[in-house]
């Protein structure tokens, strides 16, 4: 096939229930995945801002107040930004990355209550901390942080303060957990769409969304989870095991990825991989200790049957935060944080060589390359779950074999938070992704909406075991769902085709979704 044919269609997926279906007939070679570019910090604080508001006051809240900051788009150290500061957090964990070090500064402002916004006459506003002097330790940092945000404008807050008071707003009893967001690398589709001629584009990427999924210093809104691999390069790796579409530069296929099929490059050339013999071998999520660990949030599935939030302690161990290929902190003893788009390398005091561990801190830096059995990879995005294998559903399969775990009460899950394949049966958009008997694509996307805010002209959205009904019935013989909901969206030829689901409590009203990452058809 050398053709794009789009199709788009109402069809009742059960009595009473009507859907818009979408779907586009992709040739195999004209397929690419790509992360979006930012573009105005101001843009991104406003919009995410306001989807946050929404859902503050939909948890009761009578006049909330949303922060945010927009992270730097290519992070530095902390040390050169800020030099002459200590950046080790309170629990011994010694930041490199600048963009967490701010984090971690102002969810401690915040929590405090130390931190206040004046307004002057003339319209002008000023951050300033009072930090009592017990603690004016804090001061320097604060004062540093604070002065570099305001001078790039980088710090908003909305609503903002009431004009003509010229009353301090004091953040005392902030709700930091679910108010405070960092904002990190995403943008709208349509952004993308007007500066770039294609003829299809679409979402891809699951990514850091809900206040769950930002439990650490080291995350932002818009973050991208999951294996990208773009021109041959390993831009992301697969932090969960979960389904991938690959492509080796003639054919797709779809497969459970994880990081043990993956190798770690670090400084010296020093390559670890979960196959290796002796030294070079790491162990991934391991019970009992061993001399090289890595660590992610689902270790704690199979044993605890909950996510693990930090890794074990250890005192003849140091430890690294990786999120992509950036080292962002380290720290001696263990008990280190593990952020949802990361993981933690653990290293035994002299399993290796001397000077690489110094190297990741000096470097913060490490490479991927994927095992030896997998050959090459030009191309792959992960998502999940797989839901079709050779034809049959796959969702069973999917369910025990891919690391997905939805938070519940006061159990964080592992992000995306709210993808639970046990409960899969609930009708939502979609995006999915399927591979025809002549390795050709297939692209679906259902429109769906929150039951709560549909009017009689939206569409119902489609269950999980729907998507892989449908795909089956379109004769693809492999799929891999997509990120769905909210970020559902199919531009073609320059224009929106489907109608995204994000209502933010606004009955029959539209709202577009920033994201992460993109698929590009030529």
């Amino acid at each position: 096939m050398s053709e794009i044919r789009y199709c788009k269609e109402r069809r009742e997926l059960a009595p009473g229930v009507h859907s818009t279906i979408h779907t586009v007939d992709i040739p195999a070679r004209q397929l690419r995945f790509e992360d979006l570019h930012p573009m105005s910090s101001y843009v991104r604080q406003q919009d995410i801002a306001r989807m946050h508001y929404a859902r503050a006051r939909a948890r009761g809240g009578e006049s909330p107040h949303i922060l945010t900051w927009t992270a730097m788009q290519t992070d530095r150290r902390a040390e050169q930004m800020f030099p002459g500061l200590s950046y080790q957090t309170d629990d011994g964990e010694n930041i490199i990355s600048a963009n967490s070090f701010i984090t971690f500064i102002l969810r401690k402002l915040l929590a405090e209550g130390w931190l206040q916004l004046h307004e002057y006459i003339g319209d002008t506003y000023e951050w300033k901390v009072d930090i009592p002097a017990e603690h004016r330790d804090w001061a320097p940092r604060a004062d540093a942080i604070l002065s570099w945000l305001e001078e790039s404008i980088h710090l908003d807050l909305y609503p903002n303060i009431e004009r003509g008071t010229y009353q301090p707003r004091v953040f005392s009893r902030f709700d930091v957990r679910r108010n405070f967001i960092r904002i990190g690398r995403c943008d709208f589709i349509r952004h993308f769409v007007q500066n770039h001629k294609r003829q299809v584009v679409f979402n891809t990427s699951h990514f850091l969304h809900e206040h769950d999924d930002l439990i650490s210093h080291h995350s932002g809104y818009g973050d991208a989870i999951g294996l990208m691999v773009a021109e041959n390069t390993i831009l992301r790796p697969p932090i969960y095991r979960r389904g991938a579409l690959l492509f080796d530069g003639s054919t797709w296929r779809i497969e459970a990825f994880g990081l043990d099929d993956i190798q770690l490059v670090l400084p010296g050339d020093i390559s670890l991989k979960a196959t290796a013999e002796g030294a070079n071998r790491f162990h991934l999520n391991p019970r009992a200790p061993q001399p090289i660990a890595l660590y992610t949030r689902a270790a704690g599935l199979t044993g605890a049957g909950r996510p693990l939030d930090r890794s074990p302690t250890a005192t003849d161990r140091i430890e690294f935060v990786l999120v992509n290929r950036q080292v962002l902190s380290w720290k001696r003893g263990g008990g280190l944080q593990i952020p949802q788009n990361g993981f933690v390398l653990s290293v035994k005091d002299g399993a290796l060589p001397a000077g690489v561990a110094e190297g990741m801190i000096e470097n913060a830096w490490v490479e991927y390359e994927f095992a030896d059995e997998y050959g090459q990879v030009q191309s792959a995005i992960q998502a999940g779950p797989i839901l079709l294998r050779r034809g049959e559903n796959a969702l069973d399969q999917s369910a025990t074999a891919e690391e997905f775990c939805p938070s519940q009460g006061n159990t964080i899950g592992v992000s995306p938070v709210h993808i639970d394949l046990a409960g899969g049966r609930q009708r939502k958009a979609r995006t999915a992704l399927g591979i025809k008997p002549d390795g050709d694509l297939l692209l679906l996307v259902v429109d769906g909406c929150n039951p709560n805010f549909r009017t009689e002209m939206d569409s119902h959205g489609a269950t999980l075991e729907e998507v892989s009904g449908i795909l089956q019935e379109a004769g693809t013989v492999d799929a891999l769902n997509l990120s769905g909901e909210g970020s559902s969206h199919l531009f073609i030829a320059g224009g929106l085709a489907s109608l995204p689901s994000d209502r933010r409590g606004q009955r029959g009203v539209i709202y577009e979704r920033m994201l992460p990452s993109i698929g590009i058809v030529n």
